[in-house]
């Protein structure tokens, strides 16, 4: 009868090994399900990285070549303020195609400004969860490759960015010198409205006037010895001496 009992002993300490085999194995693929699972997440951020990467290319692109229209406004309008001024409906073209550049470039610059901002968050993720493919050589170095050319990219969208953000003000400068420029056009108008105009000389100085015949007529009246008075004395005198002369031939 004692053996019974040792026997019995004996199967439940077989029965609890048995168990806990069970529940080890059990276990260790659950471990294993959860490493896999963050592998798995350590490549899709690999995936978005390099998205990302190729979506900083579009807004550089896209950027640059709102800034470059904005430029090219700016300069032209610049060197054509007087032209452009004398004309209002040039002035409000001119006005409204500055507004669209300004708004299409500010977009421009908005949209890389959040795409750098999202490609170097996802780079430095990706950085940080490179370590768990320890072992994995070939997927470590692609998850830092991406991460480091997103960095890049991420820079050169922050400089294009930039750019447009400063031909921007560009335009918005130049608007400013044409409204400028037709403020002076329209003072200058109104000074010559105001300016006294030059009349035509209708006389002139007795002297500089040409002879006429009533003038000639006078100077001739004044050297006719018959109108001087000096030359009626002289007649007067003769007859008086010859009065003299008769007297005397008579004595």
């Amino acid at each position: 009868m004692s053996m019974l009992p040792c026997r019995v002993l004996c199967l439940l300490a077989i029965v609890l090994c048995c168990v806990g085999v069970v529940h080890a194995n059990a276990a260790a693929p659950a471990v294993l399900t959860g490493h896999e699972e963050r592998i798995k997440e350590a490549q899709e951020k690999v995936k978005e990285t390099l998205r990302l990467k190729e979506e900083c290319e579009k807004v550089i692109k896209a950027a640059e070549d709102a800034a470059y229209a904005a430029q090219v406004f700016a300069v032209t309008t610049e060197n054509n303020l007087e032209t452009i001024a004398a004309d209002p409906e040039k002035v409000e073209k001119t006005k409204s195609e500055g507004r669209k550049f300004i708004d299409n470039t500010t977009q421009a610059a908005e949209r890389a400004k959040e795409v750098a901002d999202q490609t170097t968050a996802s780079a430095k993720e990706t950085y940080d969860i490179s370590v768990l493919f320890v072992g994995q050589e070939e997927e470590q170095m692609k998850a830092e490759e991406a991460a480091e050319n997103a960095e890049n990219a991420a820079r050169a969208v922050k400089e294009a960015e930039d750019r447009a953000i400063t031909y921007v003000k560009l335009v918005e400068e130049a608007i400013k010198k044409l409204d400028a420029a037709v403020v002076a056009a329209k003072e200058k108008e109104k000074e010559k409205q105001v300016e006294p105009q030059p009349q035509p000389q209708e006389q002139t100085n007795e002297t500089s006037l040409p002879p006429t015949n009533a003038t000639i007529t006078n100077g001739i009246t004044r050297n006719d010895g018959s109108s001087s008075p000096a030359l009626l004395r002289v007649p007067l005198l003769l007859l008086l001496l010859l009065s003299v002369l008769g007297c005397m031939a008579v004595c």
